[in-house]
């Protein structure tokens, strides 16, 4: 591409390899956004016509007439860019609506281009450039241009570069997790994680402590209680979990599945002799039947195997009718022959589809081992009906789940119980607001903190807990850009209300 290509060959050459879409098409998208220019012309010429739009994931400090904007896209080291004072001004003068050429007369020329190259380059992202101006999309937002609002750090390829092999649902777990604090402040942060301190949305209780007052308070435990808790990330929720039944004088027996040795050791050190450890595999664990009185399964369905198919592959039709084949289900062997004898529904699979083959044996299993008048809850984020959808952002491939399915599967194995919203499920305070991030801008909010001296833990912040971690070091009137949500909507990366509760019980 350095020196061009011919187009009317390129289009040729891709005729018929992209479905029933025109290639010519693709080029003239392309075209109009300045993904493709042509060699002859002089690209730093053609920007002044565009508009120049702040970036959506930026953190900033103002002081006196200067800008500094902190960057930390992905796996990039942390930056820090300083604007002098007529950068300052220029990027000021960036209102979303103003081409560049109506900055011509305003500004230094040469200090714009400069500017507009530095802040839109892929490490940065402060800055975007549109054809149109921001009102544009305002009333219709559905036809903006994604790039504009997105920041996704997305790894750097060259040609002649191989590309990596996909990651292993059930491969990364064992034996890619090295840091286990940082695997879930930065890597893949749960809801639970979040609220692992006495948090406002909870009534100042924990996550562990609120989901501990859910079951003393439908008495799913009582007297002595053997409870095996899958996947434990770092502990917190065990070790809230324990001393709030031991509180109301229930004796624990805690056991806790893990595969990742990095987190089980985590565990260990936060939990001491309090817990006995499954190192492995759950859906390879020898654990005799009806060993428990309470399973808990938190924000770990979706790390689970699961196969993806043709809706010709379980003897469905293509467009979208036709019953499922069982036997055709069956013969696919491992959780999609637990799906078919279970009796989950499939016929509306999409095309394609994936199919939740180890989130159907852990249900399996969880029916043999809980015992009678046991009850399970399973937590993940998902949807009632949607099948699952896969996970790009993280380092690691993760599905949604489709709780609808889970819910058939846990009532063909012969359990009672339903699906509740975990807001709902935990007593969220609806009222609450909270700080909305993604990944890449927290790391450059902490670093910031971190250059005052603020140490910021990754928690759910509200206004009053950042404020308070940060009083008397960091102005956070000088800062942006932070943005607040209710709670149920957004808290850090995460949507509240997108996770769902699998709650059943096993008949007495």
């Amino acid at each position: 591409f350095s020196d061009g290509v011919d187009t009317k060959e390129t289009v040729e050459y891709y005729r018929g390899k992209l479905g029933d879409a025109d290639p010519q098409q693709f080029v003239e998208i392309l075209v109009g956004h300045a993904v493709l220019v042509d060699p002859k012309e002089d690209e730093i010429e053609g920007v002044w016509a565009h508009v120049a739009i702040h970036g959506k994931w930026n953190i900033w400090q103002r002081k006196d007439d200067r800008l500094t904007l902190w960057t930390a896209w992905g796996e990039q080291p942390v930056q820090q860019i300083n604007l002098d004072a007529d950068e300052t001004k220029i990027w000021d003068a960036f209102d979303s609506s103003k081409r560049l050429i109506e900055l011509r007369h305003h500004h230094d020329n040469d200090k714009i281009i400069s500017l507009v190259r530095k802040l839109t380059h892929s490490n940065v992202q402060a800055l975007k450039m549109s054809m149109m101006p921001w009102s544009i999309y305002a009333k219709r937002p559905a036809m903006a241009p994604p790039y504009l609002g997105s920041t996704m750090p997305y790894a750097r390829w060259q040609p002649g570069t191989a590309v990596p092999p996909a990651i292993s649902l059930s491969e990364y777990h064992k034996s890619s997790i090295n840091d286990a604090d940082a695997q879930f402040d930065h890597q893949e942060t749960t809801l639970s994680h979040l609220l692992r301190v006495p948090h406002p949305v909870l009534a100042n209780r924990t996550y562990g402590q609120a989901l501990a007052d859910v079951i003393l308070a439908r008495e799913l435990v009582s007297g002595r209680a053997r409870i095996l808790e899958i996947g434990a990330g770092l502990g917190y929720v065990a070790r809230d979990v324990m001393a709030r039944l031991r509180e109301k004088g229930i004796t624990i027996e805690y056991t806790i599945c893990e595969l990742s040795p990095t987190l089980a050791k985590a565990q260990r050190e936060r939990l001491g002799t309090d817990a006995t450890w499954i190192d492995g595999d759950v859906l390879a664990a020898q654990i005799p039947d009806a060993s428990f009185d309470l399973i808990i399964s938190n924000e770990m369905v979706g790390d689970l195997p699961a196969t993806q198919h043709s809706r010709e592959d379980v003897g469905l039709n293509l467009d979208g009718t036709g019953t499922i084949d069982r036997d055709k289900l069956r013969a696919l062997s491992g959780g999609a022959a637990i799906a078919a004898d279970l009796g989950v529904n499939l016929d509306d699979a999409t095309e394609p589809f994936y199919l939740m083959t180890g989130a159907f044996e852990l249900i399996s299993r969880i029916s043999r081992w809980l015992a009678p008048g046991g009850t399970a809850i399973v937590t993940e984020f998902g949807e009632l009906a949607m099948w699952p959808k896969l996970s790009t952002h993280l380092d690691h491939p993760e599905l949604s789940t489709h709780f609808g399915q889970l819910l058939q599967a846990a009532r063909g194995a012969g359990l009672e119980g339903k699906i509740e919203f975990v807001i709902d499920l935990l007593d969220f305070n609806r009222d609450e607001k909270g700080l909305v991030t993604t990944r890449s801008h927290f790391r450059a909010l902490r670093a910031l903190a971190e250059h005052h001296g603020v140490d910021l833990p990754k928690i759910g912040y509200t206004p009053k807990l950042l404020a308070d971690t940060v009083s008397g070091k960091m102005d956070l009137e000088s800062v942006g850009e932070l943005r607040w949500d209710r709670i149920e909507d957004r808290l850090m990366g995460l949507v509240p209300h997108e996770f769902k509760a699998l709650v059943v019980k096993r008949p007495a």
